[in-house]
C-alpha cells in the first residue's frame, strides 16, 4: 500500500486526498447520530452534500438546516475547512508546526495544490496560511456574532457565527439560517458586509495576502519617510493584476446588476436605494465563487442570469479558496487574444513579459473549462429535457465553478443529474488540469521532435 502511494504522481495525490475526505465525510454524515429525526436524506444525499462541502460549493439535495443536528453541522464545518485549505496544506502545516521535515515529493504535491511554482520556504508559507486563516475567520465570527447572538442567543448564535465565517472565508456558501440563504436578511448591512469581506479575503489567493502584508510591514518598519505609493509599486505583478481585476469585476458587476434589477419587483425593486446598491454589490462578489444568495434567482432577469454565469466562469484568485477558471487565467486569455489582434510578439503586463508557457497553459485551461461546462450542461439537458436550458447552464456553472448558487433546481433533479453535478464539483475544486493529469498516470520521457513545417488555413 505504501509503495503504491509513493508511486502516485502529485496530481493523483491531490485528487486522492480530496476523494478520501469526501468519502469519510459522507459516511460520518450518514450516521444516525449526525442527523435530525426528521431527516429525509439517503446515502446519495449525504455523498452529494459531502462533495459540496469538501469542494466548497454550497449546493445541496436535502436541506442542511432540516437534515443535520449539531454534530452533523460540526462535521460539515470541518469538511468545509479541510476543503477550503486543502488536506495537503493542513497536514503540511502540522508537520511544520511540529518541527518535522516535509519530504520533497510532498512539498511538490502541496505546492501544486496551492498553485505555487516554488517549494522554497514552503513550511513557513503553510504556517502563515493557518495563522492568517485563524485570525480572519475568528474576526469574522466575532462580527457575525453581533447579528446572530441577538437573534438566536449566545450558544446557537456563536455556533452559527463560527460556521458562517468559515463557510464565507472558504467560499463555500453554506449557512444554517434557512433554506433560502440570506434572502430574508438582505437588508442587514453588518451581515452582508462581513460576509463580503470574508469572501474576498478567502478568494483572492494566499500569495496576494502575504505580498500585501509584507509590503505593509516594510512600510511600517521603514526608517526613511517613503510614501505608501513606493511600496504599492513594489507589489508583485500577480498581486497587482489580481487586485485591479478583482476591483474592476466587482464594480462592473455592481453596476450591471443594478441596471438590470433596479426596478424588478421580485429582486431589488422593493428595497431602498441604499439597500439596492448593497445587495447588487453583494451579488457581484458572491456570484464569482461564494454561493451565498440574497435574491431569488428564478425571478431575476434572464440577461442577469447570463451575466451571473459569466461571473461564475471567471471565478476568484489562484491559490486561495475560490473556484472558477480564475481571474488571472481569464485575463491572460484575453491578453493572448489582444496580442494576436495587435500582431504583438509578447504578452506583457505592468512592464513585465509573461512567459509563453504560462499564457499557453491559461488558454488550454480556458478550453478545458468551456468543454467541461458544455458537456455537463448537455448531460443535464439530456436527463432533464423539460427544464429551461438557461437554468441548467446556471446550475452546471455553479457546480463546476464551486459557487453553489441555485435556481431552486438541484433538490428536484434526477439521480443521474446529481451524479453529473458531483463530477463537476469535484473537477472544479481540484482543477480540471489536475483531474486530467491524475487520470493520465505517471509521465513518461517526452521527446519533442520538430518536423518539416506546413500551412493550415484558419478563420
Amino acid at each position: 500500500m505504501k509503495h503504491a502511494l509513493i508511486k502516485l504522481t502529485p496530481p493523483q495525490k491531490i485528487a486522492l486526498s480530496f476523494l478520501l475526505v469526501i468519502l469519510s465525510g459522507s459516511l460520518l454524515l450518514s450516521l444516525p447520530i449526525s442527523q435530525l429525526a426528521s431527516s429525509q436524506a439517503n446515502y446519495l444525499d449525504h455523498l452529494f452534500i459531502a462533495v459540496s462541502a469538501v469542494c466548497v460549493t454550497g449546493l445541496w439535495t436535502q436541506s442542511i438546516h432540516d437534515s443535520y443536528n449539531i454534530l452533523g453541522q460540526v462535521i460539515m464545518m470541518i469538511l468545509i475547512q479541510i476543503g477550503g485549505l486543502g488536506l495537503m496544506t493542513i497536514i503540511g502545516s502540522i508537520y511544520h508546526g511540529l518541527g518535522q521535515r516535509i519530504e520533497l515529493k510532498d512539498q511538490i504535491t502541496t505546492s501544486q495544490a496551492l498553485n505555487r511554482s516554488s517549494q522554497q520556504n514552503l513550511g513557513e508559507f503553510l504556517g502563515r496560511i493557518i495563522r492568517y486563516t485563524a485570525v480572519i475567520e475568528g474576526t469574522g465570527a466575532l462580527l457575525l456574532a453581533g447579528f446572530f447572538v441577538p437573534h438566536l442567543g449566545w450558544g446557537r448564535g456563536l455556533f452559527n457565527a463560527i460556521f458562517t465565517a468559515i463557510s464565507a472565508f472558504c467560499n463555500a456558501g453554506f449557512d444554517l439560517m434557512s433554506n433560502d440563504s440570506l434572502t430574508y436578511y438582505n437588508d442587514n448591512p453588518l451581515l452582508l458586509i462581513t460576509i463580503m469581506v470574508l469572501i474576498v479575503l478567502g478568494g483572492i489567493g494566499f500569495a496576494v495576502w502575504f505580498d500585501v502584508a509584507d509590503q505593509f510591514q516594510a512600510y511600517r518598519q521603514a526608517k526613511r519617510g517613503k510614501k505608501i505609493g513606493y511600496y504599492l509599486r513594489h507589489l508583485k505583478t500577480h498581486t497587482k493584476l489580481m487586485i485591479r481585476a478583482t476591483l474592476a469585476l466587482i464594480l462592473l458587476g455592481t453596476l450591471f446588476i443594478s441596471l438590470l434589477e433596479w426596478h424588478n419587483p421580485d429582486t431589488l425593486g422593493p428595497l431602498s436605494s441604499g439597500h439596492k446598491l448593497l445587495v447588487a454589490f453583494f451579488e457581484s462578489i458572491t456570484m464569482r465563487t461564494a454561493g451565498f444568495s440574497s435574491i431569488d434567482y428564478t425571478k431575476a432577469h434572464p440577461v442577469t442570469l447570463l451575466y451571473f454565469i459569466a461571473n461564475m466562469f471567471i471565478g476568484g484568485g489562484s491559490g486561495g479558496t475560490a473556484g472558477g477558471l480564475k481571474v488571472t487565467t481569464f485575463v491572460l486569455t484575453l491578453m493572448l487574444a489582444m496580442q494576436e489582434i495587435r500582431q504583438s510578439r509578447y504578452v506583457s503586463y505592468d512592464y513585465h513579459t509573461i512567459p509563453t508557457s504560462t499564457v499557453r497553459s491559461a488558454f488550454v485551461l480556458f478550453l478545458i473549462y468551456i468543454s467541461l461546462l458544455l458537456s455537463g450542461s448537455a448531460l443535464l439537458l439530456a436527463f432533464e429535457p423539460d427544464i429551461n436550458y438557461l437554468y441548467l447552464l446556471f446550475e452546471s456553472m455553479s457546480a463546476l465553478a464551486t459557487v453553489g448558487v441555485s435556481a431552486s433546481l438541484t433538490p428536484g433533479l434526477s439521480t443521474a443529474s446529481h451524479l453529473v453535478l458531483i463530477v463537476l464539483m469535484y473537477a472544479g475544486r481540484i482543477g480540471p488540469m489536475t483531474l486530467l493529469l491524475s487520470l493520465h498516470g505517471r509521465q513518461r520521457n517526452k521527446y519533442d521532435v520538430e518536423y518539416s513545417r506546413t500551412e493550415i488555413i484558419i478563420g
